[in-house]
């Protein structure tokens, strides 16, 4: 009444599913692998930093201050290490005040901090808003969706 499969019966089962299974996750190994390179040269991804460098190398910078801060609790409850901080801080530019909010998961943000624009002083961004780029869910996918591909024109059936 064991339902258990021994290892040597766990590969035998794997190699059963044919070559064209393993060749499209070879693929998705190799598109992985190459998407990594990419995102480490600055080919993929890069544009925060890339704005960032921009905005300094033109003066574009403002000091704001914290005006309030609250946090979120994770799961587990009750520990202050697994908290989502958001502090609004407000600067002024030409007489007028802006207002920019920052979420942190690390650590509480600070009393000041420097905002960067490029073009027009009432879009900032702040190193924290750096490396959020909801696209980069692609990074996943793709080499999911190439090994899929592979394994189909191959021949896998599924």
């Amino acid at each position: 009444m064991e339902d258990r499969i021994t290892l040597t019966e766990a590969f035998s089962a794997l190699a059963g599913y044919g070559p064209a299974l393993w060749c499209g996750v070879a693929a998705a190994i190799a598109t992985f692998i190459v998407e990594i390179i990419l995102c480490k040269k600055g080919i993929l991804f890069a544009g925060a930093d890339k704005k960032l460098a921009l905005a300094k190398q033109r003066g574009h910078m403002l000091t704001a201050s914290r005006t309030s801060l609250r946090f979120r609790d994770r799961e587990p409850e009750g520990t202050s290490t697994n908290r989502i901080y958001i502090a609004n801080y407000e600067y002024t530019v030409n007489g007028k005040r802006h207002t920019k909010q920052v979420t942190s998961t690390s650590m509480k943000p600070p009393l000041t901090i420097t905002l960067y624009y490029l073009n027009s002083p009432t879009k900032v961004f702040s190193e924290y808003d750096l490396g959020k780029n909801p696209l980069q869910i692609l990074l996943y996918i793709v080499p999911v969706v190439v090994a899929y591909i592979v394994a189909t024109v191959l021949g896998f059936e599924p």
